[in-house]
């Protein structure tokens, strides 16, 4: 991780002091999933572990420091992130999701937080800086985040955090308040489809609507033949004149309740944007049915349904009886006139 070949993190990059040791002690990377923040916060840990006197962030790569980076194996650095059974000095790579572990957990715990008590008060094993790197921040269990707030109050001067956000309105206030905040946004679309067409992807346009115009987000999409088949299926029915709620259910319970969440309001917000005048923005592929529906479906039921399609997204992985809430959900969708 001597180097980010993402474009659009330049920009994210420019706002950080030019070296290392000027970084502030706490940083907050914010935005939506599929932008490069937990690369960037590696990128960040290694600059500051390394031991190779230079200008601007790059690491060298090749100090006994980086080295250790390399393999997963620095002393000085901690990672905590969700689905993780216990606690691990660092993974050579990072996206957006963590790695696959054997027990997941939805939730950053206080004993993992605890764990950390000894890190930040004995002095690091390479005599520089100690790194804490949280991923996702918000994902921490109430009672770990006060643990954390509480170094942040006190923070020994050799140790830095680096918390990663997805949904940084989740996090205490009080923490927000102790970092330094980087905001990752989306890029235009033209340097972000020349990216995704330089890593292969053909259909770049389709994919990185379906990413939510992040491109790693958008990338991961394209190469997921479950996702979009399961995702035809479930359109083919919305689309159909005849709707039929329990054939779209049947579609539905098989695909993950976020995803369902997910591809029903920007199904919706289509079909807004085009009553409204606008365009399509998610559904590509399906321009032309949108249209249709757009033409035959009254606005206050449209947005009555999408309502419940965002109430559902909330509680979309915990459904007391996934197939019960599809049918009801799918039920309410405006019936074509």
């Amino acid at each position: 991780m001597a180097d980010l070949t993402y474009p659009w993190i330049v920009a994210v990059l420019d706002k950080l002091p030019r070296s290392a040791a000027a970084l502030p002690r706490a940083l907050l990377l914010t935005g939506r999933p599929g932008l490069g923040k937990s690369a960037t916060a590696l990128f960040l840990a290694q600059s500051l572990l390394c031991e190779t006197q230079r200008e601007g962030l790059k690491p060298c790569g090749s100090c006994a420091s980086c080295l250790l980076f390399k393999v997963g194996n620095h002393p000085d650095l901690r990672m905590l992130k969700v689905g993780q059974e216990e606690e691990s000095p660092v993974s050579g790579a990072l996206d957006e999701e963590a790695s696959p572990a054997k027990k997941a957990s939805r939730q950053i715990s206080v004993e993992k937080i605890r764990m950390l008590t000894d890190f930040v008060t004995i002095t690091s094993h390479r005599g520089g800086a100690k790194v804490i790197c949280i991923v996702p921040a918000e994902a921490m269990h109430p009672s770990a985040a006060n643990a954390v707030l509480k170094i942040l109050e006190e923070p020994p001067g050799d140790t830095c955090f680096l918390l990663v956000s997805h949904q940084p309105e989740r996090l205490l206030p009080t923490i927000r308040s102790r970092c330094f905040h980087l905001a990752f946004s989306l890029p235009d679309a033209g340097p972000a489809l020349d990216w995704l067409k330089g890593q292969g992807i053909g259909q770049g346009e389709l994919a990185l609507a379906q990413g939510g115009y992040a491109p790693l987000a958008a990338l991961d999409r394209a190469g997921d033949e479950t996702f979009w088949s399961q995702r035809k299926a479930l359109l083919d029915t919305l689309a159909e004149p005849g709707f039929d709620p329990l054939r779209a259910a049947d579609h539905a319970e098989d695909i993950d309740g976020a995803v369902v969440s997910t591809l029903l309001s920007q199904w919706a917000y289509d079909v807004a944007a085009l009553k409204s005048g606008g365009a399509v923005r998610y559904h590509l592929d399906y321009a032309k049915s949108l249209k249709m529906v757009a033409g035959t479906i009254p606005i206050d039921e449209l947005m009555n349904w999408y309502d419940a399609v965002i109430q559902f997204g909330r509680v979309a992985q915990h459904p007391l009886n996934k197939r019960l809430a599809m049918e009801s959900l799918l039920s309410g969708y405006p019936t074509r006139g």
